[in-house]
Order: structure tokens, then sequence, then C-alpha cells
């Protein structure tokens, strides 16, 4: 992920009401015009799943309670760090 935090519009989380049972962790709040426009400006944030663009977020756990950001996270493909294994060169007895 990212250092820089980005938070998706169109998407409020909010605690749960005081006399909400425990099992009911908050409440999410979907704009769907500012969520679809926040997108559009951002198509590099988006991933895809099954050919379908998706915007993925972290739900995190802050001073004032639950709130979102986009996970920006991706895998680092670099394998130039990675020794090379094969058993043939190697000095072991199997």
């Amino acid at each position: 992920m990212s250092k820089e935090k980005i938070y998706p519009k169109g998407l409020r989380v909010f605690k749960p009401h005081e006399k909400a049972p425990d099992f009911v962790k908050g409440t999410l709040i979907i704009s769907l015009n500012e969520l679809v426009k926040f997108c559009q400006d951002n198509p590099s944030i988006l991933t895809e799943y099954k050919e379908q663009k998706q915007l993925k977020c972290q739900i995190l756990d802050g001073k004032e309670g639950l709130y979102l950001i986009v996970d920006t996270w991706k895998p680092d493909n670099n394998f130039d760090d990675v020794p090379d294994l094969n058993p043939k060169d190697s000095n072991l007895p199997f």
C-alpha cells in the first residue's frame, strides 16, 4: 500500500448506535453519484476481479472509530533478489 492514504468519496462509515447489539460493528452509507464520480476520476486505483472493475478498501479503526481507505497495495514482482535454488548445482546429499 502506498504511504499516502486515499479516502474514497461516496463511502462513509459510522460507529454503531449506542443501543445497537454487539454484533453490529457500524453503518456504511454509499452515495452512489459521489462514488461513481470518484472512481471515474481515479481509474488508476481501481483493481480488476473476474473482468469487473472494483474499488478495494480497507476498514480501519482509529481514534474516531471505523474509517475507510483505498487499498493501494500491489504485489512486488521483483524476483531479482530471489536466489536460484537449482538442486543440481548445490552440495545437498540428495
